[in-house]
């Protein structure tokens, strides 16, 4: 994970602390919701966090230098249209495709809960 923030020269102590303990929890949300490990309903949890637009991930990308949409779009890119991959990446081609797959299913869900509200207000 890319901390632009705690690398930056002139920044004191607490905000390098505070930008690599969100750049943590940052990568948690990654592995819960790309970890075959993770439960559903922790994959599930990390999935709404990551790509909800109403969640903290933006904030708290934005607070370390990233841009969220643009996070969220090289998450759900599949690894053979990847320009530049580091080396040391963890997140391999297995877990891009669980988080895409779970990405899936929660657009599914989000989709269903839309139609459920329209027509409960029709």
């Amino acid at each position: 994970m890319i901390d632009f923030v705690s690398t930056h020269p002139f920044a004191d102590q607490q905000t390098v602390a505070c930008s690599r303990l969100l750049a943590a929890v940052i990568a948690q949300a990654i592995e819960d919701a790309s970890s075959k490990h993770s439960s559903v309903s922790e994959q599930a949890a990390a999935i709404d966090w990551l790509f909800d637009k109403s969640s903290r991930f933006s904030s708290y990308a934005a607070l370390i230098g990233l841009d969220a949409e643009a996070m969220r779009k090289a998450l759900l890119t599949p690894i053979d249209e990847i320009t530049f991959e580091p080396k040391q990446s963890k997140f391999d081609k297995s877990k891009r495709r669980i988080l895409r797959a779970a990405h899936a299913k929660w657009l599914e869900r989000k989709m269903a809960e839309k139609e459920t509200l329209k027509r409960l207000n029709s």
